[in-house]
This record gives structure tokens, C-alpha cells and sequence, in this order.
């Protein structure tokens, strides 16, 4: 009996399972706590459901219905677009900057890299608590901008309704600025010498080259970027819990806020319609800065 065939498709499933087999834990840890509380969010946002008493009635769009008519749903909503707003275009040119800086041949650069790198690495908890001492009103920098007459008085910039949002934006971005410029860097050493010095033959300046050479060629970098700073706008939660915990007077009251003290207060239903809001918005925000990258990136090589 010629048993080759069961050889090879013994085989042939053997290197179909092989992925699947390493793939298993990581689809199992996925599945239950990201899969299944989505699914039970979508399945709650059209319940009125009694967690203690664990009881539930279906109520349709009623939930949709009340925060859309919830002044503070609205509010956290533009604060929620305006925190991205503020972020969104920090977090591509800063650490952009930094990447170029950084990947000159200069003395000590791994210092550099290395400091850079360190917000990254320092737990949000001690990031927070210290620029909500720099920001307070005896803080190093209202004492700065006083004796440079920029303020007349020094202030509280996280209780100030004006200044709280920008300055806990500040604190995002300053966190995340070694991740994303360790992105770039990536992307800006694999960009091939030969470029420039055929640019620099063909008399091109310093302007040109970057225009020209390395803008095109870090889009797939600036995309991924803003998709992330956008997802992390849209769910910033620690920095504002730990400095302004929404405050003054919901002046950075977010979305994720907003979710959170409807949990607190058992409002299941409520915070579950809000989080699918705030869903559809991560995923209508990221395509559109998709779609508008690619049409950059396609102007550029133009």
C-alpha cells in the first residue's frame, strides 16, 4: 500500500496548523478581554441593564438617545477632539526633529538617545505627579515665564479652565516622544546614502533633500504615528485622572472621563453607548489620516 499521499498531506496540514499553533494564545488572551467586552458593550449599549441586581430590559437606541442630549457628553466630546488636535501635530514634528538630531554624526548621541528615551520609560504615575508640581503655581515653570515678564503672576496652569487641557496635551506628548522618535530613526537609517550624495551631485541644498528625499520616504512613518496619536488622544485617560481628574469645571473632561464616572456610578448602559462612540470615532479618525497620508505621500512623489 503506498502510503505517500498521507505523507504529504500529513505535511501539508502539519504547516497549516504550525502558525495557528503559535498564534493560539495570543488569539485567546485577544478574545477574552478585548473581543468579549466589545461584544458585551455592544450588547449593553441597547440594554438597560442593573449590574447588582443583574437584571436587564431592552431599551433600543435610549441609551444613544440620552447622551446625545447630555450637555456633558458634548462637552467631553470637543474636549476630547481638541486634546488630539493639540497632540496630534506635537507628536509628529517634535519627535521628527528629534529623529533627524539625533541621527547626525554628533559627539555623544547615545546620551542623547538615551534621555530622549527615558519619558518612555518613566511610569505615568511619576511622569504625572511631577509636572503637576512644574505646573503648579509655585512651580518651575510659572516662576520661568514671571521673570521673563511673559505672566504678570504665577498660576496654576492645571486649574486654570484656559490652560488645563494644553498643559496635560504637554504631558502626552513629552511621554511618548522617545517611542515615536525611535520610530522615525528607524525610518531614517534606512533611507540609503546614495540619495543624498546623488542629490548633493545634482546641486540640491539641505531644504531639497529633506523636501524631496526624506519627507517622502518617512510618510509610512508619519502615518503610523498619527493613527497611534490619535487612538491614544481618543482614550487618554492616566494623565488627566492623575493631574486635573477632569477639572477645573470639566475643562478636561474627555470621552474616557466620561465612560469612567458612568461606570463608577453603575451606569453600565450609558458608559457602553459612549464606548462605542468613542469606537466608531478611533476608527473613523484613523482611515480619514490614513486616506489623507497616502494622498500626501502620493503628492510627494509627484
Amino acid at each position: 500500500m503506498n502510503r505517500q499521499p498521507f505523507s504529504i498531506i500529513k505535511r501539508k496540514w502539519t504547516k497549516n496548523l504550525t502558525p495557528w499553533v503559535f498564534l493560539l494564545p495570543s488569539i485567546l488572551i485577544l478574545g477574552i478581554f478585548l473581543v468579549i467586552p466589545i461584544v458585551e458593550a455592544f450588547r449593553w449599549s441597547f440594554l438597560d441593564y442593573k449590574i447588582i441586581a443583574d437584571t436587564s430590559d431592552f431599551v433600543g437606541l435610549a441609551n444613544f438617545r440620552e447622551i446625545f442630549s447630555d450637555e456633558i457628553f458634548w462637552k467631553a466630546l470637543g474636549n476630547t477632539i481638541l486634546y488630539v488636535v493639540i497632540v496630534l501635530p506635537l507628536n509628529i514634528l517634535l519627535p521628527l526633529f528629534l529623529a533627524v538630531l539625533v541621527n547626525q554624526k554628533i559627539r555623544a548621541v547615545g546620551a542623547f538617545r538615551v534621555l530622549y528615551y527615558l519619558p518612555v520609560i518613566t511610569p505615568i504615575v511619576v511622569g504625572a505627579l511631577m509636572w503637576k508640581m512644574l505646573y503648579s503655581q509655585e512651580g518651575a515653570i510659572s516662576n520661568i515665564l514671571v521673570s521673563l515678564g511673559i505672566l504678570d503672576e504665577s498660576m496654576n496652569f492645571l486649574t486654570n479652565s484656559s490652560t488645563a487641557i494644553v498643559a496635560v496635551a504637554f504631558i502626552t506628548v513629552w511621554k511618548g516622544l522617545g517611542y515615536y522618535m525611535v520610530m522615525y530613526l528607524a525610518n531614517l537609517q534606512s533611507i540609503s546614502s546614495q540619495l543624498y550624495e546623488s542629490a548633493s551631485i545634482d546641486g540640491a541644498n539641505v531644504f531639497h533633500k529633506f523636501t524631496k528625499i526624506t519627507m517622502p520616504m518617512m510618510v509610512p512613518s508619519m502615518t503610523l504615528v498619527s493613527v497611534l496619536t490619535i487612538i491614544n488622544g481618543l482614550k487618554v485617560f492616566e494623565e488627566i485622572a492623575l493631574t486635573t481628574n477632569g477639572g477645573p469645571a470639566g475643562a478636561t473632561t474627555t470621552l474616557v472621563m466620561y465612560i469612567y464616572d458612568k461606570f463608577i456610578d453603575l451606569d453600565v448602559s450609558i458608559a457602553s453607548a459612549a464606548g462605542l462612540v468613542l469606537l466608531v470615532l478611533a476608527i473613523v479618525g484613523s482611515l480619514l489620516q490614513m486616506k489623507l497620508s497616502s494622498k500626501r505621500e502620493d503628492d510627494l512623489k509627484a
